[in-house]
């Protein structure tokens, strides 16, 4: 029931892996792009709410992100949250070393990093959109509070964040159609943003236009705790909650490759 999809993900490390050992620089760029992508949705995230009420703010946040993995997963592009869980079943399977697992998801979280910043800098160049228009009014509590929240909060919204982020793509990778897919990640993704957990590589693009935002206290040295943390609850949210979850599910599926 389960082992084809963790033998697609297991595959699809193995891929990376000799894909990053054929163009390192190919490589990086499509890591980029991932972090622009899901820079692009969270920049329409907090445009579309700026003006709601608080109430509301949550919904509509969840229900715009998901454009952010639709862009990725399709445009195409690596994802350190989704990496996590490609490598994590790439070791359970052995289709990858460990070596080439560090090597992968350190590349790709610098790289989606690196997109994010490209894109900040073009949306600080182009005067900050709604987002700084308003920052008083929601932007700079919003980073505020990730930058202030405290070490156990920031982990145990990051490992609930990258669970669900993992099993949207787990999800979508079980159903057939295009449009089942974007319907999955999208609603998925909507229970994430809405209900306040944090996400590294979106947190990439919030914390450095919370840097530039009129009016923003917070200083580069928040912006490292959260990201690093963040980072650390993403890994061992996939890790345990998808990765380790299912790879035990699956010890009741026969399996007449691996045994």
């Amino acid at each position: 029931m389960y082992l084809p999809t963790i033998t697609g993900f297991a595959d699809r490390a193995a891929a990376e892996a000799a894909s990053i050992r054929r163009s390192p620089i190919g490589f990086f760029v499509d890591a980029m792009l991932a972090g622009a992508y899901i820079g692009i949705a969270m920049i329409l995230a907090l445009s579309t709410a700026d003006a709601l009420p608080a109430g509301v703010r949550p919904l509509v946040m969840g229900g715009t992100f998901g454009l952010g993995l639709i862009l990725t997963v399709f445009a195409g592009g690596e994802l350190f949250t989704g990496y996590v869980m490609y490598l994590g079943f790439g070791l359970m399977r052995r289709t990858v070393s460990l070596a080439d697992a560090a090597l992968l998801i350190v590349v790709v979280w610098i790289g989606n990093l690196a997109g994010a910043l490209a894109l900040s800098a073009i949306f600080i160049a182009g005067g900050g959109g709604q987002v700084f228009a308003n920052a008083a009014t929601m932007f700079n509590a919003y980073a505020a509070h990730k930058v202030e929240a405290d070490a156990v909060a920031l982990l145990a919204r990051a490992i609930l964040c990258n669970w669900l982020v993992c099993l949207a793509i787990w999800t979508a990778a079980r159903v057939t159609g295009d449009a089942a897919k974007c319907i999955v990640m999208a609603w998925v993704l909507l229970a994430f943003v809405a209900a306040g957990f944090e996400h590294s590589v979106a947190n990439m693009t919030a914390l450095t236009l919370g840097l530039f935002a009129p009016g923003e206290t917070i200083s580069l040295l928040g912006v490292v705790h959260n990201l690093a943390l963040v980072t650390l609850g993403n890994i061992v949210g996939g890790l345990v909650f998808v990765v380790g979850a299912y790879g035990a599910a699956a010890k009741t599926d026969a399996d007449p490759v691996r045994g």
